[in-house]
């Protein structure tokens, strides 16, 4: 790989690490909705059935097979999170009541 492809390639990633920036703001405020529907409901965190929806859908979107167990791993890591901001917005809240 020559020095120029090489910038090339570090240049979009650095487009896709500001649109994921950018898109895991949009998704954490969507957290915050959910947390705030679960804490009303008395709702678990943890939604094992709707997790397995969302792996699957999302994973109709990678059509690499090299990169499908990869996306997974991504997703479940995401899911994590997201999992974890919905705890401290729920204990926030609690700790506020």
């Amino acid at each position: 790989m020559d020095e120029d492809r090489l910038q090339a390639a570090r240049k979009v990633i650095g487009e896709v690490d500001r649109d994921m920036a950018r898109l895991f703001m949009k998704r954490m405020e969507a957290v915050r909705d959910i947390a705030a529907y679960k804490r009303e409901k008395g709702l678990p965190i943890l939604d094992a059935a709707q997790e397995r929806v969302v792996i699957e859908r999302n994973l109709s979107y990678i059509n690499n097979d090299e990169l499908r167990e990869l996306y997974v791993q991504f997703l479940r890591q995401v899911m994590e999170v997201s999992k974890a901001y919905q705890r401290r917005l729920m204990t926030k809240e609690a700790d506020e009541a």
